[in-house]
């Protein structure tokens, strides 16, 4: 008997199950490789590995009212052959709801108040949510606040906790300018990389209002509902509304922001085009900052509670996270979860129908297990190895692919599916950009044997860090001796670990920290750009023999596999 649910879009599709109190998460993007893929399909077709029995089955997705969740139901009864409740699978309406339900179950806080920011959550009769406050305590979770996109015949009717002023939200604001910089709509952490490379230029002035808790006033175009502040409803773009945002700012960013594009246009020089889209992205970047500190420290003051949990796609902006951290007073606990994108949803779902109380996420590796039948080709070979043995590879400036376990749910690679390098390594940022086909500006994160964290970086009231959910600054004593993983602006994402949370991981680092005195290594996700991070050792084998990477270490069986470089 298990508690399934099911997230079938638009994008971030996954499948939940809680058998017998432990969790098991499937992405369809990680069977499918299709990023963000839109429909669970494949992920569905791996329940029946794990039950034969459903006792309650749930679904999710962003747009509900026009989704038949009948054809899962069918799939999963008549060709599955799995047992499913004889009533009608419950339907999941509050897209808020179910991400503050993963994370503060996921917090071990008995109380909190749970904020979530993202680009926009469910539509109701009275607008479409952009961010929302919870007051949780045991398993009562009720919403205290929420911040829409409204129509302004209907909002006057929205439930007391609903602000009447319909604002655009922060995350659709930084979408808007992520799509403009020529990103996908969901690569705003692209955004947030190249964001250090830029300078506050005078002629850009706020994109996101403390004051309107998102974007001020501004009227958009292709109208849908009109409503008193001037803000109208639109759908633009594949999420919505970000092609229109972006053109219609207040009239002195639209005019630099257009200036900038024909800069672009007129100038073929490559500064001046990447001077331009790293002062926009440098000004977005900013704005979220001050809004996430504001925006908190007004949640914290509508509750009782010291504890504070923040999610949805928002709090993977790990750089504004570390400057929340240090902004808000000592006596309150910052809790932000790891699985606070939208492939998370279902386990709020699978959380709400077995009525799991809040606990202390201890790791991630939730996905499949790595299974060990696999074939090489001519040419390729395979070695026993230890630790020590991969340690002295990657010393001398060797990639190194780890994979082992069960993979890592939420977007980061922990150790479980890594592709590790030498933080020492001068220009090593951009060696492993190249041969990962990634842009230039984006960094890389650092795992940290969890004794020696404060030893390297400054990690201000946090005690540990083992989801990357933080770029702390690197003390500036220690930055040329790790160069690599170092940001332009002296900050790393860091996940700390220890030898219960991941054994063969932290020995492995150990036996690096003999080697080199550096307790760290470069650590950022196996996979290539444009595709998703592994999952099988199928996906491995695969990723190496379309790259330079040559080495993929497998520690629950000592081995070493090489494909020569091609």
């Amino acid at each position: 008997m298990a508690d399934v649910c099911i997230h079938t879009g638009p994008h971030d599709s996954s499948v939940s199950i809680v058998k017998d109190g432990e969790l098991f998460h499937f992405i369809e993007e990680r069977f499918s490789h299709i990023k963000h893929a839109s429909t669970a399909i494949y992920a569905v077709d791996h329940i029946r590995e794990y039950c034969d029995e459903i006792e309650n089955l749930s679904f999710s997705n962003l747009f509900f009212q026009n989704t038949d969740f009948g054809c899962y139901q069918a799939f999963i009864s008549e060709i599955l052959k799995i047992k499913i409740p004889p009533l009608e699978g419950l339907v999941h309406i509050d897209h808020h709801y179910l991400h503050t339900k993963t994370s503060y179950c996921h917090s071990g806080f008995d109380d909190a108040v749970v904020l979530v920011i993202d680009g926009a959550g469910s539509n109701y009769t009275f607008g479409k949510e952009n961010l929302s406050v919870y007051q949780a305590s045991g398993n009562n979770i009720n919403p205290i606040y929420k911040s829409v996109i409204g129509n302004g015949e209907l909002i006057d009717n929205a439930p007391d906790f609903v602000d009447k002023k319909t604002n655009i939200g922060a995350g659709f604001v930084y979408t808007a300018v992520t799509e403009w910089l020529g990103f996908d709509t969901l690569d705003a952490g692209k955004t947030m990389g190249l964001s250090a490379y830029g300078n506050d230029d005078g002629r850009i002035s706020e994109l996101i209002s403390i004051e309107h808790c998102g974007t001020k006033s501004c009227k958009l175009q292709d109208n849908i509902y009109n409503n008193d502040g001037g803000v109208e409803y639109v759908k633009t773009s594949s999420i919505g509304y970000c092609g229109a945002i972006i053109n219609n700012l207040p009239v002195d960013n639209l005019d630099t922001i257009k200036g900038y594009r024909n800069e672009n246009l007129i100038h073929s020089v490559k500064k001046t085009a990447n001077e331009s889209k790293q002062n926009i992205a440098y000004r977005v970047q900013k704005d979220f900052e001050k809004y996430l500190i504001h925006t908190c420290k007004k949640a914290l003051s509508m509750s009782k509670s010291k504890n504070l949990v923040l999610t949805g796609g928002c709090a993977l902006n790990c750089v504004a996270n570390y400057k929340l951290l240090k902004a808000l007073p000592d006596d309150i606990n910052l809790y932000v979860d790891p699985t606070c994108d939208d492939s998370s949803v279902s386990i709020g779902g699978a959380y709400h129908t077995n009525q799991i109380p809040s606990f202390k996420l201890k790791n991630l590796y939730k996905g499949r297990p790595l299974q060990y039948e696999y074939e090489l080709l001519d040419g390729e070979d395979e070695y026993e190895a230890t630790p020590k043995d991969i340690t002295k590879m990657i010393s001398k400036g060797n990639i190194v692919a780890i994979a082992q376990g069960r993979s890592e749910i939420g977007p980061r690679a922990l150790g479980n599916r890594s592709i590790l390098f030498d933080p020492r390594v001068k220009g090593g940022k951009d060696i492993v950009n190249r041969i990962k086909k990634r842009e230039y500006f984006r960094p890389f994160a650092g795992t940290v044997l969890l004794e020696h964290a404060r030893e390297w970086f400054d990690m201000d009231r946090l005690e540990e860090s083992p989801f990357m959910m933080y770029a702390v600054d690197v003390l500036p004593e220690k930055r040329d001796l790790i160069p690599s993983i170092v940001h332009v602006d002296g900050t790393c994402r860091i996940q700390t670990v220890t030898r219960e949370q991941n054994k063969h991981y932290y020995d492995l680092i150990s036996e690096f920290y003999k080697e080199t005195g550096v307790p760290i290594l470069f650590n950022t996700s196996f996979n290539l750009a444009g595709d998703t991070m592994v999952d099988t050792i199928e996906d491995g084998l695969y990723t190496l023999r379309n790259s330079e990477i040559e080495y993929m270490y497998l520690p629950e069986i000592d081995t070493l596999v090489r494909i020569p470089n091609k």
